[in-house]
């Protein structure tokens, strides 16, 4: 039986504009209530950072500011009597600090678990960067083209050349084996899929994740 190939590509475009104004309404929609993930890394705070120290560290640099625009001794006594203040809230709060952290040691506590929190009190955190793609002398960054990377090294990985001659023997000779395979639409693999088993593949999901769509896990689960 022949089909129109007009008739498929007025059908294939026709759902490509309703998926778009669907995908469109469901970001309209979720955006002011669904945060997304940000592409900024997270800046670690040291664990004797707190808001009296926020707060008086503000304090110092407003009249910093203040004294480097007015040069004046009313203005430099404030800048080193804020400074002092600063400093020694600082030095409080490390010292509380500290005496939490001495008690927190137990015997159960691994050698792991106390170098990490000796090295946090420092400031010192494990660097994280992003996977890089490279090709030779070239880096994908468009989606499209990493996706391509991958499939191309996923199929050099899956190629004949890559198999010992053992093997390509043994995969040969099963490929002439012709397949004999019935089934029956009563078998559980034939069912139609239920909606409890769409929201149970989907709930490991986080709502943070709205992928290269920006439609939010979210929409799909309600």
């Amino acid at each position: 039986m022949l089909v129109n190939p007009l008739t498929i590509h007025h059908k294939t475009h026709s759902f490509s504009i309703v998926n778009n104004g669907s995908c469109a309404i469901k970001s309209q929609q979720s955006n002011p209530s669904i945060p997304k993930c940000s592409p900024r890394l997270r800046k670690f705070r040291r664990p004797w950072w707190n808001e009296a120290s926020r707060d008086s560290r503000r304090a110092e640099k407003k009249l910093w500011n203040i004294f480097r625009r007015y040069p004046t001794t009313e203005n430099h006594v404030a800048f080193k009597r804020a400074k002092a203040l600063s400093r020694r809230i600082r030095r409080r709060s490390q010292r509380e600090s500290w005496i939490n952290f001495v008690s927190s040691i137990t015997s159960s506590t691994s050698s792991k678990q106390l170098w990490k929190k000796v090295k946090a009190a420092n400031g010192i955190y494990r660097e994280f960067s992003f996977p890089v793609l490279n090709t030779g002398n070239v880096t994908p960054s468009a989606p499209l083209n990493i996706a391509n990377t991958l499939g191309h090294a996923f199929a050099q990985v899956s190629a004949n050349d890559s198999y010992s001659s053992d093997f390509r023997t043994i995969k040969n000779r099963a490929k002439r084996t012709p397949l004999r395979f019935t089934a029956r639409n009563s078998l559980p693999y034939n069912i139609e899929f239920r909606m409890f088993e769409l929201k149970k593949a989907l709930s490991p999901a986080h709502d943070t994740s709205p992928g290269p769509v920006e439609s939010h896990i979210t929409c799909f689960v309600i």
